[in-house]
């Protein structure tokens, strides 16, 4: 089964180019962290209040989800 040439154009893909190396030694690590802004040690110890909080009202959440799901398996 012979084919003609307009097939075995449109067949033909070009070879993916491999992605090229860093040169420069700058090029091979992480960039460089932004600084922090500079916070009141108060501003902090109020986020991190505020965050225990959240996380004890959704930990009271979770607590009421699995005894909701306990009764509905015993059931």
């Amino acid at each position: 089964m012979s084919r003609s040439k307009g097939e075995e154009k449109a067949a033909y893909r070009p070879p993916v180019p491999m992605p090229r190396r860093p040169e420069r030694p700058e090029e091979l690590g992480w960039p460089s962290p932004t600084p922090m802004p500079v916070t009141a040690t108060e501003d902090v110890g109020k986020a991190l209040k505020q965050i225990l909080d959240r996380l004890d009202v959704i930990e009271k959440r979770l607590e009421n989800i699995e005894k909701m799901l306990m009764t509905r398996q015993a059931v």
